[in-house]
């Protein structure tokens, strides 16, 4: 049964300047006869999990005893569906007034129908119900994170013009890149993504953690670093990229090892725990050890001895080879290893284990401070003052680094700064373009042109003040200038580098050019 009466803007409207946001027809219909729409983005998920579309005894109470009071959405359907209505938002005004129409019907009442706006013009339209449907549930506390995130990926992979649907990421409160995201954010198991949409993960960060949530601790490290971000004032996600590079590359490492694990059982090579004191057991590493006629020992020699074995550097994912009695074997200690047990070999041990993880930490800072660099020479308009003034001073000579050599072959720097092609991605290191950005300078605007100066100094900077060494007493006074310098562009310091950069300030004596 449904009884409709047209919807039109009241004849006192001056049209002129207000007209209705949307043409529809209100009606009173039959609560059993609708169906769900498919695009109403709230769905019982999970057993484990409440069901947020089932009305609760409040809300059945109510429309038991005066109806539903609240208009509800509806739509014709399509396909199988076709010529009945379906709810695009008002589920569960709709359960509650079955279950009060079922207990009418048991004592031999009239039941009530149900308010409604029917919307045809969303017939066939799903990116507009689905939009509707997301911003009615958006503020409820009920609401699954799961709908919204889903409700974001249908839209995302929906074949729309792009400008349709950057309007609905609008509509929704959402940015473009967090619409792209959201098919990968999707992907989260239903405990991640409740916990990180609870510490306010919008969707782009539900995308990367997504990349690494099997990582322990990935949530909180992630959490730690958007507050520092959100602390720092400067509306980036600078501490946000360091950390989630640390967790990749941990997620690297951890597949690396796995696999190197995998293949040596499968060899059937004998794996055993590292340790740092060798001398007090009876294995030694192959390095440490030679023949009886003083020669190295390689790994394809010794896999003939009884004690051949292997263990994983700690540090990097790369496989030790060792013996596990090197005397019983009759192997010798070579002349570098004999002196391993002395006093200080702990100490030793313990700077070589400080410098494994400083140059770790060093490389892993560099893909985000270069795609911050990146950003900075692609972004539009003029150069700012300062970055005119620290291109010109280092070209013009005052930076005892800058090498045009190191400019014109670190061509690969130069072009990932403006995210262009490599003009040398395929010459031989002799035979190289004798003028490799001459078609981007004939083209690019007056108002541009600062971005090919600033990533040649760029490229400079970063391959001789940032090398993997730089970190080391006494550190350059142009790593410390480059620095200092990005940290002005708002780019956010990772730990070493902060660490980098406070050591030289508070010894200057210590900056040598």
């Amino acid at each position: 049964m449904t009884t409709t009466t047209t919807l039109t803007a009241p004849d006192s409207a001056d049209t002129s300047t207000a007209q209705p946001a949307f043409e529809g027809r209100f009606a009173w219909v039959d609560p059993y006869e609708l169906v769900v729409d498919p695009y109403n983005h709230r769905q019982h998920r999970s057993d484990d999990e409440p069901d947020g579309t089932e009305p609760d005894p409040a809300l059945i109470a109510s429309v038991e005893e005066v109806g539903v009071q609240s208009l509800v959405l509806l739509r014709p359907q399509t396909g199988d569906n076709e010529g009945k209505l379906g709810i695009i938002f008002g589920q569960r005004r709709c359960k509650a007034a079955i279950i009060a129409a079922d207990k009418a019907k048991d004592e031999g009442r009239a039941y009530m129908l149900v308010p409604a706006l029917i919307r045809d013009d969303l017939r066939g339209v799903d990116d507009e119900a689905l939009t509707l449907s997301v911003i009615e549930n958006k503020h409820r506390r009920d609401a699954h994170a799961r709908d919204y995130v889903e409700a974001a990926r249908q839209l995302s992979l929906m074949p729309l013009p792009q400008a349709v649907k950057e309007r609905h990421a609008r509509a929704l409160g959402l940015s473009a890149a967090e619409l792209t995201a959201a098919d990968k954010a999707s992907k989260l198991d239903d405990k991640n993504l409740s916990a990180a949409v609870a510490h306010d993960f919008d969707l782009v960060e539900l995308a990367d953690f997504q990349e690494v949530a099997h990582i322990s601790n990935a949530r909180s490290r992630l959490e730690a670093a958007k507050i520092r971000d959100r602390n720092d004032g400067a509306g980036t996600r600078g501490h946000w990229a360091h950390a989630l590079q640390c967790l990749k590359d941990e997620a690297a490492e951890k597949a690396k090892r796995i696999q190197l694990k995998q293949d040596l059982a499968a060899a059937g090579i004998k794996l055993v725990d590292w340790d740092w004191r060798w001398h007090e057991t009876p294995m030694r590493p192959l390095k440490d050890l030679v023949t009886p006629l003083g020669t190295a020992i390689t790994a394809d020699q010794h896999a003939r001895c009884p004690g051949h074995a292997a263990t994983l550097n700690p540090f990097k994912p790369t496989v030790t080879w060792l013996c596990t009695d090197w005397r019983a074997c009759q192997h010798k200690l070579s002349p570098e290893a004999s002196g391993t047990a002395a006093p200080d070999a702990a100490e030793m041990a313990e700077k070589r284990r400080r410098t494994i993880r400083y140059n770790a930490a060093w490389r892993q800072a560099r893909p985000v401070r270069q795609e911050f660099i990146a950003n900075l020479c692609t972004r539009p308009g003029d150069a700012t003052d300062e970055i005119w003034k620290f291109t010109l001073s280092t070209i013009t000579g005052t930076s005892a680094m800058y090498s045009q050599y190191i400019a014109r072959h670190r061509t690969d720097l130069i072009s990932a700064f403006l995210k262009i092609k490599d003009p040398n991605h395929d010459s031989e290191p002799w035979r190289r373009v004798e003028d490799p950005f001459g078609p981007l300078i004939a083209r690019i605007g007056a108002t541009g042109r600062w971005r090919l100066l600033f990533a040649q100094v760029a490229a400079v900077y970063e391959h001789q003040a940032m090398s993997d060494q730089a970190w080391r007493n006494p550190v350059s006074k142009d790593t410390t200038n480059w620095l200092a310098f990005l940290q002005r562009q708002k780019y956010a310091l990772s730990d070493i580098e902060a660490e980098v950069l406070d050591s030289a300030r508070e010894r200057p004596s210590s900056s040598a050019a």
